[in-house]
């Protein structure tokens, strides 16, 4: 009788062990507080609270997250849910310098750089657009596309190909 309570106590600690797992490894915690939600955010971003700087969190109905990296100047901007703390949007703008060239990549090349950059693959890419522009002295691919519940946007400078900006949001149900 008594290795058989021990038995159940054993499978039902390991059962609760297994759930605490699962919620943790396949589900992202609600964040809590604000403080919760910079924690996501800063993870993402694979930077810690010392590599940042002009931090604004905000809570309405979920958490708006602003911050500056300090060694680049990258702003971040991320929504995050204040249920699940999922992530619902990211944008990040790089700075860089003007560029007055008007050589292009081209739009292959450039949505190449974007399926590499985003870890999406090159046929979500091509099914979406990419527009050339040249405007402020700054030749640009706009490359837009859906993958899974995800619309991306990106900016890509036409003559190099460097990522200088983007977007993706969350289209499924919040």
């Amino acid at each position: 009788m008594k290795n058989k309570k021990q038995r159940i106590s054993i499978v039902a600690l390991a059962v609760i062990l297994i759930f605490a797992m699962s919620a943790t490894a396949f589900g992202a915690a609600a964040p809590g507080s604000k403080d919760g939600a910079l924690k996501i955010a800063l993870a993402n971003a694979k930077l810690s609270k010392k590599q940042v700087k002009q931090i604004d969190v905000e809570k309405e109905k979920n958490y708006e997250i602003e911050f500056v990296r300090k060694s680049n100047g990258a702003e971040y901007d991320y929504e995050i849910s204040a249920k699940d703390g999922r992530i619902l949007e990211k944008a990040v703008e790089y700075k860089y310098k003007k560029n007055t060239s008007k050589k292009k990549i081209g739009k292959d090349k450039a949505r190449r750089i974007v399926a590499d950059f985003s870890g999406r693959s090159y046929n979500d890419v091509k099914k979406g657009t990419c527009v050339y522009s040249y405007k402020n002295k700054k030749g640009k691919y706009e490359v837009k596309f859906r993958s899974g519940n995800y619309k991306h946007e990106y900016e890509v400078l036409a003559p190099n190909g460097k990522i200088i900006e983007y977007e993706y949001e969350y289209t499924g149900t919040r």
